[in-house]
């Protein structure tokens, strides 16, 4: 079975080192391909990523305000033209691996694999504030639900491309009122079950941990995540330079590790 890392960043040669932490890290733990949508790209940007081993497919994106979700679209047409079967799909600046993101996946009962950040649609701003800004009226549906983050998705290869496929569509059904609009939307198809054969990682399975509401960000104390997530699961601690469930087991995928200044350095060293 092929295996592959994806993401899409534009001002690749400007990123190197971020890219590089991204890609060393996945192939420590796995032999899949890792591949880079590599959006509005020049020679430069195509040099750096031969010089990383990624393979490189330039895209265009007209409209960079709206990349977050422009991205689906070109992730869509790679996707159902690939021959690869399985797939990680990632953010690429803030994603460092820590061990195979694949071992946790259970293909005969689940074909696509997202991680929970561990708080309720109502119990988090940021989230709330998107929905109702882009999908006026939709809150309802989801804001009973756990935050699902949109940034690390794993899965088969067919499905993956009509998820990416049906969130697309659905970003640019929303207003224009917010430039960040896919994890709104994923959310939403989710909580309307229009997302089959999907299993959700909560914190304590150790698959992906989200840093900007499971770790010591500036919010974690100011919007009260900390005891809530306490309440619910166990917080993700630091040891030895390794992120960990509270009761030690090492989480496969780190996310949005800039977002804990002590924590960055000492999750890419190794990579740098």
């Amino acid at each position: 079975m092929k295996k592959a890392l994806l993401g899409l960043s534009n001002n690749i040669s400007q990123h190197k080192e971020k890219i590089k932490v991204w890609a060393d890290s996945f192939r420590k733990f796995s032999d899949g391909e890792v591949i880079l949508l590599a959006a509005n790209s020049n020679e430069d940007d195509i040099k750096v990523c031969n010089e990383l081993n990624i393979r490189p497919i330039p895209v265009v994106v007209e409209d960079t305000w709206y990349i977050n979700h422009k991205r689906l679209d070109h992730t869509y047409n790679f996707l159902k033209d690939s021959d690869i079967d399985l797939f990680m799909i990632t953010d690429v600046f803030d994603v460092v691996f820590q061990s195979d993101p694949f071992q946790k996946f259970d293909l005969e009962n689940y074909d696509l694999f997202m991680g929970a950040e561990g708080i309720l649609m109502s119990e988090e701003p940021w989230n709330t504030d998107v929905v109702n800004k882009v999908f006026p009226g939709e809150i309802e549906f989801c804001k009973h639900h756990e935050i699902i983050c949109s940034g690390v998705i794993g899965g088969k290869r067919q499905q993956l491309a009509s998820l990416y496929k049906r969130m697309y569509d659905k970003c640019e059904y929303g207003t224009n009122n917010h430039n960040i609009k896919d994890q709104a939307a994923l959310i939403i198809m989710i909580a309307k079950n229009e997302v089959e054969r999907l299993k959700i990682f909560n914190l304590n399975d150790a698959w992906a941990m989200h840093c900007s509401t499971s770790g010591p960000t500036q919010f974690f104390e100011s919007w009260g995540l900390r005891n809530t997530i306490e309440r619910r699961y166990n917080v993700p601690k630091m040891v030895d330079g390794k992120i960990y469930t509270n009761d030690n087991k090492l989480y496969d995928i780190v996310h949005q590790f800039n977002r804990v200044p002590e924590w960055k350095d000492i999750l890419t060293n190794e990579f740098k």
